[in-house]
Formats: structure tokens, C-alpha cells, sequence
């Protein structure tokens, strides 16, 4: 990595996972994609139609990326089940994982994950922002519907279980929200929470977690969360929660993902682009902004100003190209699309 490329907006563009306005290419996300040269794009309900035109804004993403760096794009989706998922019918309807935890099995959820990919493959999304690993103690917790179960090691079997699906059917999947929002009975869209255990180790949390870096797990996603016994600073900015927990003691490899810094639990503490070089320099490797298109630009033009960051971008840049290499193209043909979701949902297990 030469000066030059520091000095690129697009060397610092790389460091982002951003949303896009609509549902087909526009000049917004042509500016993301092919001049700051993000290296992720996430899709909402604005984005999605119908199966053929998700599968067309894919292809015209990846190829403005090609085009630009020479690398395919990360394009992800919040497809949990339940109350979190972006693409409803045709797409197989999932249950949601509190729901699995009681009346399924891990290798049922398994196959379920696996389905779920290829239909995410087939419409050109290559990674899933699920599963979540949480492990709530009651129905107060925001988690409590979202997550798979209150017992530690169950919740890491079938974590585990949908991780295994989501990678045989060719997506990437991401271990969320680190360190564990389990204990926690506010949400973070809104409001910082803070960690409500005494545990300083955070045993019940963390559990799933080491297991699914011990299995390798792609890319995990912090949670904004306040663990006092741990630091002063949300989970997302903190070096003590990223790099001493996560990286040091959990030995996780891959790559760390923020939740969005646009939520209130990080939003009620600092603009977006001083969180954003935050998150970086505490040990994050894609920040993720999904609605403020200036404020993705203020960010790339602070990162780029920022020459102290330089080793720690630089680390993120090839975490995140390793990862990237991995992404298989071409898409699927549009007529196996069209052919796949014609199928009744009770047809299309293989």
C-alpha cells in the first residue's frame, strides 16, 4: 500500500458497507459504488420489489464495482426471520429464531439457512446479517424474539447450525451483536443501553461468540452496547471490547463489522463521521451507514484526513479484500431466478 492510495477517497471508501436510495442504479449509488468505492452495499425494503429486480440492481452494483476496483462487491441483507426480514414472499418466509430455538432442530434450521442463502444467491446478495447470537434473560429484551434461546450453549448450537447453511448454500454469514445484548432491556436503535450483568467476563454472552470464531465465522457485527466493568465507550468504539475481547481473547480472525453508526445508541453520543473513525480506530473493519449519503461522504473525506489511522485501515483493507475475493460471480442467469420462484415454497427443497 502506497501514500498514493492513502491519499484516495476510494482507499478509504473500501472501509464502508453503505444503503442506496431505490430499488434500481442510481446516480447515489453509482457515486458510492464506482467513485468512493465502497466496499459494501446493505439493501432495506427501499431497495427490493421482486426477485428479477433485486437481481438486476445486484448485477448493475457488481458491475460498476468490477469496473472500479477490480473487486466484487459485499452486498448484504438483514434476512434473520421473523420481524427482520427484508425479503418476503416469494422469498421462503422464516420463522422467527425464538421461534426455531423451541420447535426445531439444529440441522432443521440448517437446511432452512441453506435455502435462505440460495434464494439470497440466486437474487446476487452475498451476505447475510444474521444469525443472531444474543442470548436474552427475558422477554424485556429487545433480543428476546430475535434470538434463538436464553441457554448459552443451545443458542450457539443453533447459531452454529444456521452459520454451516448460510455458508453451503454460498452466502456469508455474520455472528451479531458482539459483545452480546442479551443483558441488556433498551434498545439501541434509540438509546445506548448498558450492560446489565455483573459478570465481568460476560460468560453467558460471550459463549456463542468463541464458539463461532472457533468455527470460523466470516465477519461478526458489533452491538452499541455499554459494558461498564469494560470501558466507557460503546462496544462499537472501543478498543478494549474490539481488539482485547473480540480479536486478543476470542481469537476471531475475520471481519468486524459495525452495527449502523446512524442508530441512537451511538448517534445520542457522536456525529457520524467522528464515529465512524472511532469504530476504526478502536478495531472495526467496515462501518456501516445506511441512510445518510452526506454523512458517507463527510466520513470518507474525515478517515482520508485522519493520518494516524493509516496502519489500522490498512489491516481492515486486507481483511476486507480477502473476503471479497471469496465472492463467487457471475450472478445466476435471470431465467433460473424466474424459474426458481415460480416453484411453490414446498418445491424447492433439493
Amino acid at each position: 500500500m502506497n501514500h498514493q492510495d492513502l491519499d484516495a477517497p476510494a482507499f478509504w471508501g473500501q472501509l464502508l458497507m453503505v444503503g442506496v436510495p431505490g430499488p434500481r442504479m442510481d446516480e447515489v449509488a453509482r457515486e458510492m459504488v464506482r467513485d468512493l468505492q465502497v466496499g459494501g452495499v446493505i439493501l432495506f425494503a427501499r431497495n427490493i420489489e421482486s426477485p428479477e429486480q433485486v437481481w438486476e440492481l445486484c448485477r448493475d452494483l457488481q458491475q460498476e464495482a468490477l469496473a472500479a476496483s477490480g473487486l466484487p462487491l459485499l452486498i448484504s441483507v438483514d434476512q434473520e426471520g421473523g420481524p427482520v426480514q427484508r425479503l418476503k414472499a416469494p422469498f421462503t418466509i422464516i420463522p422467527p429464531a425464538r421461534n426455531l430455538g423451541l420447535e426445531a432442530t439444529p440441522p432443521e434450521v440448517e437446511l432452512l439457512a441453506r435455502q435462505t442463502a440460495r434464494e439470497l444467491a440466486l437474487a446476487g446478495i452475498n451476505m447475510n446479517l444474521a444469525p443472531v447470537v444474543d442470548v436474552p434473560r427475558s422477554p424485556a429484551c429487545p433480543m428476546w424474539h430475535r434470538a434463538f434461546s436464553s441457554d448459552p450453549e443451545k443458542a450457539a448450537r443453533f447459531a452454529l447450525a444456521a452459520m454451516r447453511g448460510y455458508l453451503a448454500g454460498g452466502v456469508i454469514p455474520v455472528a451479531k451483536h458482539f459483545p452480546g445484548l442479551g443483558d441488556t432491556m433498551a434498545d439501541s436503535h434509540e438509546v445506548l443501553p448498558q450492560a446489565l450483568s455483573n459478570d465481568a467476563k460476560r460468560e453467558a454472552d460471550l459463549l456463542p461468540f468463541r464458539e463461532a470464531a472457533a468455527a470460523g465465522v466470516p465477519a461478526v457485527m458489533t452491538a452499541h452496547l455499554l459494558v461498564p466493568q469494560w470501558d466507557d465507550r460503546p462496544a462499537t468504539l472501543s478498543a478494549v471490547a474490539l481488539e482485547d475481547w473480540l480479536r486478543r481473547r476470542l481469537k476471531f480472525q475475520g471481519v468486524v463489522i459495525t452495527d449502523d453508526l446512524e442508530m441512537g445508541g451511538i448517534a445520542s453520543q457522536l456525529p457520524v463521521a467522528q464515529a465512524g473513525r472511532e469504530a476504526l480506530a478502536a478495531g472495526a473493519d467496515l462501518l456501516l451507514i445506511c441512510n445518510n449519503w452526506e454523512a458517507i461522504r463527510e466520513t470518507v473525506r474525515l478517515l482520508q484526513g485522519d493520518a494516524a489511522l493509516a496502519p489500522r485501515a490498512e489491516a481492515a483493507a486486507r481483511r476486507l479484500r480477502l473476503l471479497r475475493q471469496k465472492i463467487s460471480l457471475p450472478l445466476a442467469d435471470l431465467q433460473e431466478v424466474q424459474a426458481y420462484f415460480r416453484q411453490p415454497p414446498e418445491d424447492r427443497r433439493r
